[in-house]
């Protein structure tokens, strides 16, 4: 595995991240259990007629760290990761940056509330110190691009549009919760050689506050046997800083478009009548039914865009690495920017941005270090994945007009084509108000009870795209 630790070029003097840990899973308060003793103790549960807890009572006496070792490192030394589920970190972190979170969002068993740049305004972003040491004045032209977002806001753009036109360098702060096994994953992750080096700093933080309150559970095992920060035992994640990912550049090349495309889609489907008993009957057995239909898609959006479908955990996706991307530089314009005439100018600062990654790759900057200051705006293609059941939960909370622009464009393009593809799902691919036959939202944009089709809509919104 890549150790981002050996790398010679100008490394960050300090994480610019706090790392706060806030809470983890522990049952001191009730029982005397440390966090290590819910991994140890639950593992031994496994093999005895005795309860975690009745095992925890008969040792608590007793000086058994040696044997609380031994045990993790037979249990989740070996690569059984349950033993590692059974702890939970949760963090709260400030000034880090969207790139960063880009990648915390990634693993799909890691749960976030983000600091929203749809509510928060933009204030300030971070310059690593391999850029302030570059002969580019990266300094002029990020300014440039806050200052741009702010001329946007004051043209009538909403501050969620206009975000498109700063760098994925801006600061932010999230709130972080996850198991052992997800954080280790995430970990590993941070340390490819193409992850900026303040993402790396701040996992690697995330990782040391986490030891300090449960080192056992968190430390890396390689024995002769087996390595615990082994690829193949995690859930695949999406890999935005990948260098390359060539399936998804072949696919690309054969099936990218402007919009949402249906790639594939499963022979195994469910009737009418039993699609109509898990959604308007809500039997949870045919709910889950729905889970084994299958539908990929191909589609192309911003990376403000991504960023949301990947918090939200709601699809499964592989999108292509931001390298490829930035070597296409497509930029996605919001609808807003056009009505308020000012493409231009959007389209010449993240131009600006682009350029000044290019020039700091020229100037020796590391490609991993540059990737901060792309700009929101820039076009990948996510290759995702939507089973029946999120075909109408997760279509209909990304349909409703309470949802970003481009996510609910996203969401009707994928909408259209499972009603196409099968009416008799299709017919439920309906806004969250349609679906449950009410609107959850404080405010009600009543589409949900006119007769306008979702057809008929997406062409009044983006027909002329």
């Amino acid at each position: 595995m890549a150790d981002r630790r050996v790398k010679n070029f100008g490394k960050e003097k300090s994480c610019m991240s706090k790392v706060n840990l806030i809470a983890t899973l522990n049952g001191k308060d009730l029982t005397g259990m440390t966090s290590t003793d819910l991994s140890v103790y639950g593992a031994l549960g496994c093999f005895s007629p005795s309860t975690s807890l009745e095992m925890f009572e008969e040792d608590k006496d007793s000086n058994v760290e040696e044997k609380k070792e031994k045990v993790i490192q037979e249990s989740a030394g070996r690569g059984h990761g349950a033993v590692l589920d059974q702890n939970a970190f949760c963090y709260s972190i400030k000034k880090t940056t969207r790139a960063t979170t880009l990648l915390l969002c990634a693993p799909e068993y890691l749960m976030h509330l983000q600091q929203s740049l749809r509510r928060v305004k933009a204030l300030d972003y971070h310059l690593p110190d391999a850029l302030k040491n570059s002969s580019v004045n990266a300094k002029k032209v990020i300014d440039r691009s806050f200052e741009t977002y702010n001329e946007l806001i004051d043209s009538g753009v909403p501050e969620e549009d206009a975000r498109n036109a700063i760098p994925l360098y801006t600061k932010t702060s999230i709130q972080s919760w996850g198991n052992a096994r997800e954080l280790m994953h995430l970990h590993s992750m941070s340390m490819e050689q193409n992850v900026p080096l303040e993402t790396e700093n701040t996992i690697n933080q995330m990782i040391e506050e986490g030891k300090k309150i449960n080192p056992k559970v968190l430390k890396r095992r390689e024995t002769e046997y087996y390595d615990n920060y082994e690829t193949l035992s995690w859930f695949p994640s999406s890999q935005l800083f990948a260098r390359k990912n060539k399936t998804l550049t072949d696919l690309i090349k054969q099936e990218g478009s402007k919009k949402t495309v249906l790639i594939d889609k499963s022979a195994f489907q469910i009737d009418e009548e039993g699609i109509k008993k898990a959604l308007e009957e809500r039997k949870e057995e045919e709910l889950a039914n729905l889970k084994h239909v299958h539908f990929t898609f191909l589609s192309p959006m911003s990376l403000s865009a991504f960023h949301q479908a990947t918090r939200q955990r709601t699809w499964n996706q592989s999108v292509e690495p931001i390298y490829s991307a930035v070597e296409r530089g497509n930029w996605i314009v919001p609808p807003t920017v056009k009505q308020a005439g000012e493409v231009k100018k959007y389209l010449d600062v993240c131009n600006s941005l682009l350029g000044l990654y290019q020039g700091l790759v020229a100037d020796g900057v590391e490609e991993s270090e540059a990737i901060g200051v792309i700009p929101h705006a820039l076009q990948v293609y996510d290759l995702i994945h939507v089973n029946g059941w999120n075909a109408a939960h997760a279509i209909a909370k990304r349909t409703c007009f309470e949802a970003q622009w481009e996510i609910r464009k996203k969401a009707m393009e994928m909408a259209l084509s499972i009603k196409e593809e099968e009416p008799a799902l299709g017919k439920y691919a309906e806004p969250q108000g349609r679906l449950f036959g009410e609107c959850p939202e404080s405010s009600d944009c009543n589409y949900c009870f006119t007769d306008t089709s979702m057809k008929e809509l997406y062409d009044q919104l983006y027909g002329g795209d």
